[in-house]
């Protein structure tokens, strides 16, 4: 039986689209995280009016970009043995962007912190700035 390489990689294409879908469609709107991370949206839609026509508009772009600004990296604790414990919503993540590798973690060392930052691979980001 020959199958029809076109049915083929359209099915393919099919299954990739649906499962970035999915994952995306799977984010939850976590309130503590919003109140945290959203100063750095509100910036970057100019103003809260902006950022709430924003999140009227387009909910799932939204999520994105608010699980961008709070899930893309993580707080490695204790990096070094000396140092200030880094509350992780002082940080806009867009500003270590230059940072990020394309396809492994990225560690950043902030000065005056025994914490450092780990940063997503770029191929696993559901937004990119």
């Amino acid at each position: 039986m020959k199958i029809n390489i076109n049915i083929l990689i359209t099915a393919f294409f099919l299954f990739v689209a649906t499962c970035g879908q999915s994952q995306a469609h799977s984010l939850k709107l976590n309130p503590e995280k919003e109140k945290a991370f959203s100063p750095y949206m509100v910036a970057r839609h100019g103003g809260t009016e902006g950022l709430a026509e924003f999140k009227k508009n387009k909910p799932q772009e939204y999520l994105k970009e608010l699980w961008y600004y709070s899930e893309s990296f993580y707080v490695k604790r204790n990096h070094l043995s000396e140092g200030v414990s880094l509350d992780e919503s002082i940080i806009d993540i867009s500003r270590f962007e230059s940072n990020r590798k394309s396809n492994v973690e990225s560690l950043v060392v902030l000065p005056g912190f025994k914490d450092a930052l780990v940063l997503m691979p770029a191929d696993k980001l559901l937004f990119k700035p």
